[in-house]
């Protein structure tokens, strides 16, 4: 296959992004990218703010926040049609404006919804396949359509949601769309954890005290409390996690057997509680990622926004022969580490030989850890078991659709460590999509997004417009089989990894 080329999109020529210039990964080696200002595609656009985010050093905020109404002039626009929102861009931002670096603030990842008047809000159940951190008997708030007419009552934002999401493209080539009909409010559950050092004036990273379980080398661009290292506030009793910040919770997490995943034979730790030393178990909203006897700043807090500006035209439905304006994206979800939803990176030294050829060593002496999924198409979208009101992810049954054609692909790794992350049709042997990490240098005087040892994650994106020069869109039928490859630098361990596909597709019938 055809290594992939990271190529620059040009925007300067058109005008300004929020965020700046964007790239894509491609595995073709043809034409011209295509053009990521939004503006110069005749989109307009609207921003909504979070509330407040208030935290201490070494807290978790993760929790769905209270709704913000949309701008009154778009809920008017579309009372009686809907919206195509055609990308999006975030940042975070304190309350002069200025963008807090993630080495501050970390963005673990986030879930947005934009709702219409076809939704409501409902506690359902928590599904490992669609939700961070699930565990039995867990509800989580998400919308559900008011009835199973409701086509476009909400949609999801979730693609390259973390530390690689500032400066990852969110954008689809014409006549593709996220669909929303009379928009309404906008919901957000973010997960954030405060790693600001308060004795560092600066915006160059200066490690904070981290806890004793902390796997970050001395030195590190990153803080080792960004990967939910469980401190010695956590204990394990009766097949529950206990914290002194949160009480107990289940501990369920499935790693699926091969060819699901390859975590199991791996002997990887995160599938047992026995072994489980850090992830998403050990930092639910409000805990704090330090040991008992860290007790930092504790009256100075760190107060920030999360802002999203959402690119948009109106959507124009199929009249008089004539094709909609746009074709609906549907979810297309999936995780290489089935259904863990993260996964232990353990140091190569100590891994190598030892994980049934997981880990692996490098030419310079370094480590790498490789991990694979399998699975088909249509395990994307519940197409057997798709219960619109009680899945988070669900909105109907597919079932008169013959698969998909792939528009859109997002990988979700954290940094430090990500490496590459490819997705495979099994079936024909064709690379649909490599996604090699950008790592930010530093240099944050000239880019503020630049941040040291931080990851962009440029997404594969295709059409079927050869006036946008991108590969064209592959059609992948539901039975078809998918394959995942993700590889992470292993010199050093890593709790809490993730390697999953968040990508958009049209259905074809």
């Amino acid at each position: 296959a055809a290594a992939a080329a990271v190529i620059l999109l040009p925007t300067a020529a058109y005008g300004e992004n929020m965020n700046g210039d964007y790239m894509i990964s491609r595995t073709d080696t043809f034409g011209e990218s295509m053009v990521t200002d939004y503006a110069s595609r005749s989109m307009n656009y609207f921003d909504v703010w979070s509330p407040e985010i208030s935290t201490r050093y070494g807290e978790v905020f993760w929790t769905m926040m209270d709704p913000v109404a949309l701008p009154p002039d778009v809920v008017e626009q579309f009372k009686d049609g809907t919206i195509a929102i055609t990308g999006y861009e975030m940042d975070q931002l304190d309350g002069d404006g200025n963008s807090i670096p993630y080495n501050r603030a970390y963005n673990h990842h986030y879930m947005a919804y934009i709702v219409g008047e076809g939704a409501d809000m409902a506690m359902v159940d928590c599904h490992a396949g669609h939700d961070h951190g699930c565990y039995e008997g867990k509800k989580v708030l998400r919308p559900v359509p008011k009835s199973q007419d409701e086509q476009f009552s909400n949609t999801f934002f979730s693609e390259g949601n973390g530390g690689e999401s500032r400066k990852s493209f969110h954008g689809y080539p014409n006549g593709y769309a996220q669909l929303i009909s009379s928009p309404k409010e906008f919901h957000l559950e973010p997960m954030q954890i405060d790693t600001w050092n308060r004795d560092n004036p600066s915006l160059e990273f200066v490690a904070g005290p981290e806890p004793a379980a902390s796997q970050a080398p001395p030195g590190a661009s990153y803080s080792g409390i960004l990967e939910c290292p469980c401190t010695d506030r956590i204990s394990k009793v009766n097949g529950s996690i206990c914290s002194d910040d949160f009480g107990c919770l289940p501990f369920n997490l499935a790693c699926l057997e091969e060819p699901g995943s390859t975590l199991i034979a791996n002997g990887n730790k995160i599938c047992n509680l026995d072994t489980y030393n850090g992830g998403q178990q050990c930092c639910p909203h409000q805990s704090i990622l330090l040991d008992r006897d860290q007790n930092p700043w504790p009256d100075v807090k760190q107060t920030y926004r999360l802002k999203f500006r959402f690119y948009y035209q109106a959507y124009v439905p199929t009249a008089d022969r004539v094709s909609a304006s746009h074709q609906d994206l549907r979810r297309l979800y999936w995780q290489t580490e089935a259904w863990a939803g993260e996964y232990d990176i353990p140091p190569g030294a100590e891994s190598y030989g030892h994980d049934d050829g997981a880990t692996a060593m490098t030419d310079d002496g370094q480590y790498t850890y490789t991990i694979t999924s399998e699975w088909t198409a249509g395990d994307m979208i519940d197409l057997d078991d798709c219960e619109w009101r009680n899945s988070s992810a669900c909105s109907g049954q597919y079932k008169d659709s013959e698969g998909v054609y792939m528009v859109y692909a997002g990988g979700h790794c954290h940094a430090p460590n990500c490496v590459s992350i490819e997705l495979w049709n099994q079936d024909t042997g064709e690379l649909y999509c490599r996604q090699l990490p950008m790592f930010g240098k530093g240099d944050i005087t000239n880019d503020k997004f630049d941040d040291k040892g931080y990851a962009t994650l440029p997404p594969c994106v295709w059409s079927d417009d050869a006036s946008e020069d991108l590969p064209t869109r592959p059609r992948v039928p539901f039975d078809a089989k998918l394959y995942s490859v993700a590889v992470q630098n292993s010199t050093y361990g890593h709790t809490g990894q993730m390697a999953s596909w968040q990508m958009r597709g049209a259905l074809y019938y």
